[in-house]
C-alpha cells in the first residue's frame, strides 16, 4: 500500500510517499481502509521532533482517520468488513482504572495514533478494534475526519472538563482552528454567548459565520481589553484555550471572577507565567484537557448527524501533497481543517 512516511525530523521534515507492506491484523485489531485523514498541529510537532516522547522513524503521521473496515483479526466482534468507522486517536488499554471508569483520556498506557504507531496518512491503517466508532448515517468521511480529533477535543473540554450554563460568556481562542471552530458551535448549542479571536479578516469573518457574537483581532495588543469591554468589564466565564505560551497568560485578563480557563495545547510555548495573586483572589480555575473519551467521540458524530456541529474544511488534498499541506498548516494559511485522502 502507499503511505506517507516521515524519514527525518525538521522544519520542514523529510517525507516520502512509499510502498509499505501491511501485516495482517492480530487479535483485537482491524485494518481500516482510509477514506480521509485530518491534519493537526500534533503532526507538526511530530515532523519537527518536538514531542516529549521518543519517536521511531520512519513513521506514518495522521491521527484523525475516517474509513471503512477492510479486514478483522480474532476477537473483534461486532466489526465486519465494510463497516464505516471513525478512529479514536488517543488509543487506550481498556483495562486500567481510568479506562474501567470510562475515562479513556486518562489511560495509564495510552498511545497516540500517528505518533506512537503508524497513522492514517496511508491507504490503510491497523488500529485496535476498541478505538472504532461507527460513522452515523448522513455523516460522510470528510466530515468525520474533520471532527474526529479536533471536534471531540472541543466537546470534551466544554462538557467534561468544564461546564457551560445558558447565558455564560465563552471565549473560544482561534476561530479558524479545528478546536476553535468547533468550540464556537458547541458553546452556542449549550446556550452560551461566544466571543472568539482571529488574526486576519477572513478568520474573523469565519468566526461570525459559525455563531460567535463578536470576534476580536488577536494581533492587536488591546484585544484582551476589547473582550472585557464587550462583557461590560465583567469578563468571560470560560475560556477555551489551545495555544499556550503568552496567549494562556493573556486570557486571564479576559476572565471573570470565579471563571475557568480550560486548555488543551501548547503550540506557542509550554512554560507560561501565571500571576498567582489575582488568580487566587478572584478564585479562578485553570483546567487541563487532553484527548477524549469514547463517549465524547460518539457524541461528536451524533452532533454532526443532527446538524448541530459542522466541520470547516479548507481543502482536501491527495496523499502525495502531505508536505504542502503541512507547510500551509505551519504558516497558518488554513481556515478550519486540511484533509488528505488516498
Amino acid at each position: 500500500m502507499k503511505a506517507v512516511q516521515l524519514v527525518a525530523h525538521g522544519t520542514p521534515g523529510r517525507f516520502e510517499l512509499r510502498d509499505v507492506a501491511l501485516a495482517p491484523p492480530g487479535p483485537g485489531e482491524v485494518v481500516v481502509r482510509v477514506r480521509a485523514c485530518g491534519l493537526n498541529h500534533l503532526d507538526l510537532w511530530l515532523e519537527a521532533g518536538a514531542l516529549p516522547v521518543p519517536i521511531s522513524l520512519p513513521r506514518t503521521p495522521g491521527g484523525e482517520v475516517a474509513g471503512d473496515v477492510a479486514a478483522v483479526g480474532p476477537g473483534t466482534e461486532p466489526w465486519r468488513p465494510g463497516d464505516r468507522v471513525a478512529v479514536q486517536s488517543n488509543l487506550f488499554c481498556g483495562a486500567c482504572e481510568f479506562c474501567e471508569q470510562g475515562d479513556e483520556s486518562l489511560c495509564l498506557r495510552g498511545m497516540l495514533l500517528g505518533v506512537d504507531q503508524d497513522g492514517g496518512l496511508a491507504e490503510q491503517v491497523i488500529v485496535p478494534a476498541c478505538a472504532l466508532e461507527r460513522i452515523p448515517t448522513g455523516v460522510d468521511y470528510k466530515t468525520s475526519a474533520a471532527l474526529t480529533l479536533a471536534g471531540s477535543t472541543a466537546l470534551h473540554m466544554l462538557t467534561q472538563r468544564a461546564q457551560v450554563r445558558p447565558g455564560d460568556w465563552v471565549l473560544a481562542i482561534g476561530a479558524a482552528s479545528g478546536v476553535g471552530s468547533a468550540a464556537i458551535q458547541i458553546a452556542r448549542q449549550l446556550g452560551a454567548r461566544v466571543i472568539s479571536t482571529g488574526s486576519t479578516e477572513p478568520k474573523r469573518a469565519l468566526g461570525l459565520q459559525l455563531g460567535a457574537e463578536f470576534v476580536v483581532d488577536s494581533t492587536l495588543p488591546t484585544w484582551t481589553a476589547e473582550v472585557r469591554r464587550l462583557t461590560a468589564k465583567r469578563g468571560v466565564d470560560l475560556v477555551v484555550e489551545h495555544v499556550g505560551g503568552s496567549v494562556l497568560e493573556q486570557v486571564f485578563n479576559c476572565l471573570a471572577r470565579g471563571g475557568t480557563v480550560v486548555t488543551c495545547g501548547a503550540t506557542a510555548g509550554r512554560e507560561p507565567r501565571l500571576n498567582l495573586w489575582p488568580f487566587f483572589v478572584k478564585q479562578q480555575r485553570l483546567v487541563g484537557s487532553s484527548g477524549r473519551t469514547r463517549a465524547d467521540l460518539r457524541a461528536t458524530l451524533e452532533w454532526a448527524a443532527a446538524g448541530k456541529l459542522r466541520p470547516v474544511i479548507d481543502r482536501v488534498l491527495p496523499l502525495a501533497d502531505a508536505p504542502l499541506a503541512l507547510a500551509a498548516l505551519r504558516q497558518r494559511q488554513v481556515l478550519g481543517k486540511l484533509l488528505l485522502r488516498p
